[in-house]
């Protein structure tokens, strides 16, 4: 079993793991959860990513919600600070983050996530419902007026 610390520090070197994924990579993992990651020698490592998808796939968004879903509620269920799944996917898919500006980023998401309380209050838990039934067109065509 990990401890509370080791947890923290795996919660923080997924999502970071998740966005570089995206970012850099250009693919959504499509199965990001508990059981694809090797925990060894206090690092994660992922596996299982034959599944992947390039970021633009027609389906990219919905793995990535479903992704970070798992992840959120994974950590959230051993007591760890995590953000909404809503917050989790803006950061991994956020354009304007970047290696110089990251750390400050996320030490003011981890602020708020201390700050707020532990269990999401109904508003918040209907829009991260919400938000994981949402569709998110890819193009400009998917948009109607």
């Amino acid at each position: 079993h990990l401890t509370m610390e080791q947890l923290e520090k795996g919660y923080l070197q997924c999502i970071k793991i998740m966005r570089r994924i995206y970012q850099v990579c250009k693919l959504v993992h499509a199965d990001f959860s508990e059981y694809n990651i090797l925990y060894y020698k206090n690092r994660c490592y992922v596996i299982d990513v034959s599944q992947s998808v390039e970021h633009d796939h027609p389906n990219a968004l919905l793995f990535l919600r479903k992704d970070c879903a798992a992840i959120t509620c994974f950590f959230a269920k051993h007591e760890v600070l995590t953000m909404t799944t809503r917050e989790l996917f803006d950061y991994i898919t956020d354009l304007n983050i970047n290696d110089k500006n990251e750390d400050a980023y996320l030490e003011q998401v981890q602020q708020k996530i201390a700050n707020r309380p532990r269990k999401l209050n109904i508003s918040e838990v209907v829009d991260d419902k919400v938000f994981m039934e949402a569709f998110i067109p890819r193009t400009l065509s998917q948009v109607t007026t």
